[in-house]
């Protein structure tokens, strides 16, 4: 059953009527959005979708944040997060947060999820490239993508840790995409994200209870002061709750979200499908989405029309949420990989991990650029020489099963609050 299926369902009936309604919001969707979105139109003009080139999924760095971008957001090889705009900004907040948290920016990389972000199934006869997908079709396929890559990196034997980030519809896919049994029913899967961001959810619930709690759902007044949720609003286009494995309810959740009232994307008055919703959810679109200055937009701190106080108070946000997603995140990370295991950072590139403390022994791995590894304990064995400095300190390594030379380990030659192997 589709995600549209269930909310039509939900409210009973109408559903012919809710089928014109979301074409129509789809069809003014993608050209409101587009128009909304500052530099994406140009970016539009060197690629014709929002799949830019970007390198594969891998395993070698520990920290992996996966941004889903909104509606018709596409970008140019000026942009390399996949977004511009609102997702940019809440980049840069993570990234920010996650270099205060002690982890090294060669550690962290940054993915765009490859999925249409489209609003309306558009005829290729059409001047444009608003397409490929309809709304709800573009939504679902971003939420199995997400679910594809969070299952290769739970694969990964290094397990690296998982920051979700979504805006608008990618939001939607987001929060589609961890109520999967496959994700909030899959521990390994659950425990590889680290913490989810939403921006202007269009499938946000006011009504969960408990949500609210410890500030994990930030509601802003129009002047970027605290709000408050009003429990009968909503995503515009679903209402949907957070499971309960990343809402947490007692301060520890893994799951954050921002929006504005004014915002009706995320919310809306009028329950989606309803008489209510049929009624003003035009009116309410566009004065949530149409627009520079228009509220669904003002989370970015790079808007072309924007006053500098706005833009001020959009990076403050997006940094107070940074800052509170990147904690949780670290503790999920403790429980991955829990202490004793002390994260230490690799210098070089191409350092064999060998089974015992030689270089005579086999090699069982090798780490092929700088990053974080776990260590458990260090050892005296062979004496290595390089670059002139020589050490015969080692550290094992459980997640890669091996030894390596502390010489390539930042730091001095035996690494304080390490134990020595017994």
């Amino acid at each position: 059953m589709t995600t549209a299926a269930i909310t039509r369902e939900s409210r009973g009936g109408a559903r012919g009527r809710w089928q014109v309604w979301a074409l129509t919001l789809a069809v003014l969707s993608a050209f409101a959005l587009a128009l909304n979105l500052g530099n994406a139109t140009a970016a539009h003009a060197q690629y014709p979708g929002p799949n830019p080139p970007q390198a594969p999924a891998d395993c070698s760095r520990p920290w992996v944040i996966l941004s889903a971008y909104g509606t018709s957001e596409s970008t140019d090889s000026g942009h390399p997060y996949g977004t511009v705009g609102v997702n940019d900004t809440y980049i840069r907040a993570l990234k920010s947060a996650l270099s205060d948290a002690g982890v090294h920016e060669s550690d962290v990389t940054v993915r765009n999820l490859p999925y249409p972000a489209s609003a309306v199934d558009w005829p290729d006869w059409l001047p444009g490239d608003w397409g490929p997908d309809d709304y709800w079709t573009s939504m679902n396929k971003g939420r199995d993508k997400l679910v594809e890559e969070i299952n290769f990196y739970a694969s990964c034997p290094n397990r690296p840790t998982l920051i979700l980030l979504g805006y608008s519809q990618g939001a939607q896919v987001i929060k589609n995409a961890i109520a999967q049994d496959a994700i909030q029913g899959n521990q390994r899967n659950a425990d590889e994200i680290g913490a989810i961001v939403n921006v202007g959810d269009a499938s946000r619930n006011n009504g969960q209870i408990g949500m609210g709690q410890n500030g994990q759902m930030v509601t802003l007044n129009p002047d970027y002061s605290d709000g408050t949720a009003d429990a009968t609003r909503g995503g515009l286009m679903q209402r949907l709750n957070v499971p309960a494995v990343f809402a947490g309810f007692i301060g520890d959740g893994r799951y954050f979200d921002v929006c504005r009232t004014d915002d009706a994307v995320c919310n809306e008055q009028a329950y989606p499908g309803s008489d209510e919703w049929q009624a003003r959810w035009l009116q309410d679109f566009g004065d949530s989405a149409i627009g520079d200055n228009a509220p669904h937009v003002m989370y970015r701190d790079n808007g072309i029309a924007q006053s500098p106080e706005a833009r001020a108070n959009a990076d403050r946000v997006a940094s107070r949420t940074a800052a509170r997603a990147v904690t949780a995140a670290v503790a999920q990370r403790n429980v991955v990989h829990p202490p004793p295991d002390t994260p230490e950072h690799v210098w070089a590139t191409n350092v064999n991990v060998r089974a015992n403390p030689t270089t005579a022994s086999d090699i069982v791995g090798t780490i092929p650029e700088p990053t974080t590894v776990y260590v458990k304990c260090q050892a005296h064995g062979q004496s290595v020489t390089y670059g002139g400095i020589t050490n015969d300190a080692w550290s094992y390594l459980p997640l890669q099963q091996g030894w390596i030379s502390n010489i390539f380990l930042t730091g001095p030659a035996w690494m304080p609050g390490v134990p020595e192997c017994s």
